[in-house]
């Protein structure tokens, strides 16, 4: 579904060249769910927005569902990030003046989703998460757990093929991030591949798979025991 081979990502400004990537080779199969480990500033967000099509690499090759990627202009890059990609992120990015119904909506109106389908998808979604009951509420109205929720009904929405998640759990305490998790799990388990960057290694340590990063590489391909070959 996603492989990168020897990807390498270089930002530069008149006096500094960072490299962000380098030689990083990954493949991740259909249905996984791995997590992505490393300290700050290791290029962990980097290949996060590279796999979602937010930033074009360096140098290598990115195939996901076996199409080189590097071969797209912005519009097909576009297009396939919003086919096949959701994401969630640790600040929710939920829009205050919306209820979660509308919220969860949005991008469904950007593709031209016709009405009846896309009320059907959205209360699928919120269903999912546990809070269809709530769909005219405010994000104000939830705690940061429910709001964690909304935002990954939003990504659900548009049926991604995988989901994308930086810090998903990071501002919330540990009851509710647990909760999260749960939630990411089943949502895995029912076939979306995710691949999830944390600073948590309780956390991480609970996925089928872990990949740390240090200095743009990857210094460690872990698979959980009862996951191994």
């Amino acid at each position: 579904m996603l492989k990168m081979t020897h990807i390498t990502k270089v930002f530069r400004t008149d006096v500094v060249e960072t490299h962000a990537l380098r030689d990083f080779s990954l493949h991740v199969a259909e249905g996984e769910f791995v997590t992505v480990t490393g300290p700050s500033g290791c290029g962990k967000t980097t290949f996060l927005n590279i796999a979602g099509l937010l930033e074009t690499a360096s140098g290598g090759q990115y195939l996901l569902d076996g199409e080189d990627v590097s071969a797209l202009n912005d519009y097909q890059r576009a297009r396939m990030r919003n086919q096949k990609i959701g994401f969630i992120f640790q600040s929710f990015n939920l829009m205050p003046d919306l209820n979660l119904f509308d919220n969860v909506d949005v991008p469904l109106r950007y593709r031209g989703v016709k009405a009846a389908e896309r009320k059907e998808r959205v209360e699928r979604a919120l269903d999912a998460v546990g809070l269809l009951s709530r769909k005219k509420h405010l994000p104000a109205q939830l705690s940061g757990g429910q709001q964690q929720r909304v935002a990954i009904a939003r990504a659900l929405v548009g049926e991604p093929r995988f989901l994308l998640a930086d810090e998903p759990t990071g501002n919330l305490d540990s009851n509710t991030a647990e909760g999260v998790m749960e939630l990411l799990h089943e949502i895995n388990n029912n076939g979306t591949t995710i691949i999830m960057v944390t600073h948590d290694v309780v956390l991480a340590s609970r996925s089928a798979r872990n990949i740390q990063i240090l200095d743009g590489r990857i210094i460690d391909d872990r698979r959980a025991q009862q996951k191994a070959a």
